[in-house]
């Protein structure tokens, strides 16, 4: 089945009244998958956003190369009733982490005949101003793309840079995207200013910080200081920093139940990592856990590393 009958189906139908066999790549998967949300979106009243990615690529805002899913914002509000009606197409949420070490800002969605994910974002990492007002200044800014032969939104291309370089500057240790980080200073140097005021207005001025401390035009101002959120997702490289960071900070009181959580996760939480585990038994997953546990054990001393990391970070 080509992809626009592919698109028409999923639009219509649920997914268990689908014809089988259809195969899709996955740079298609994910343009018919930003259309599909863009539909249901106007079909169910809700505003959302598409983020990174395609839609990115298209206006300008993040170098051209593969995306391997989708990523959209909407307001908190609006969650349920996109998760639902995605559901009916046969979405459903991805088995999330389970603890406390691990704050929420997007629910992944996965459907078993579609090669790629949609990630819906409630709130983006990097923008700090309270969510709602994030999600509202990015919306008054937005503006029309088509994508798979659909009509969508997307984000200005000034605030996409600024997510463009935000996403990059979470993760570090990829290579890919220290090229973002390039892109993306060169593409806000000529009006460094008026990114910087931008990037005051949605709370992503501590983030952003060492990107304007390289533009001679904004390299003198304020620059602010990274959140405690921020400090957390840039050092931490692993989840079990994130474990270990989470279980030195909590009251005694609630250290022996986080231990045991980080020593014998559950089924849910370790299905986190393969989908294909969450249809096991506990003793099913053992040679899961003992590669885990290994690997935790492998990487300890870089784990202690970013521990202090953060330590010295937060006290600065």
């Amino acid at each position: 089945m080509s992809p626009l009958p592919f698109l028409l189906t999923a639009m219509r139908l649920p997914a268990q009244a689908a014809p089988s066999g259809e195969v899709l790549r996955i740079n298609e998967s994910v343009l018919l998958s930003a259309a599909l949300v863009s539909h249901v979106a106007a079909e169910c009243n809700i505003r959302v956003l598409l983020i990174k990615g395609p839609a990115a690529a298209l206006i300008g805002a993040r170098p051209v190369r593969p995306s391997l899913d989708l990523d959209v914002l909407l307001l908190r509000s609006d969650l349920q009733t996109l998760l639902d009606a995605l559901g009916r197409r046969g979405w459903e949420p991805r088995i999330s982490e389970v603890s406390e070490a691990f704050p929420d800002h997007s629910t992944t969605l996965i459907n078993p005949r579609w090669p790629s994910d949609v990630d819906v974002h409630w709130r983006f990492p990097g923008f700090y101003e309270d969510e709602s007002a994030v999600f509202e200044r990015l919306w008054v800014a937005r503006q029309s793309i088509e994508l798979a032969g659909r009509q969508a939104w997307t984000l200005s291309r000034n605030d996409g840079l600024l997510v463009t370089l935000l996403h990059a500057l979470r993760s570090p240790v990829k290579g890919v995207l220290h090229e973002d980080v390039t892109f993306g200073l060169q593409e806000i140097a000529a009006s460094s200013q008026e990114h910087y005021d931008r990037a005051i207005e949605l709370g992503a001025l501590g983030p952003l910080g060492p990107v304007f401390e390289m533009l001679p035009e904004t390299r003198a101002l304020d620059l602010g200081e990274p959140p405690f959120d921020w400090v957390l997702r840039t050092t931490a490289q692993r989840s079990a920093t994130l474990r270990l960071f989470h279980l030195l900070e909590i009251p005694w009181s609630k250290k022996p139940a986080a231990l045991w959580q980080a020593l014998f996760p559950s089924r849910d939480s370790i299905s986190w990592h393969d989908l294909e585990l969450r249809d096991t038994s506990y003793w099913q997953q053992t040679s899961f856990r003992f590669r885990r546990l290994r690997r935790s054990l492998a990487e300890g001393v870089q784990t202690l590393k970013e521990v202090r990391e953060i330590r010295a970070r937060i006290k600065k």
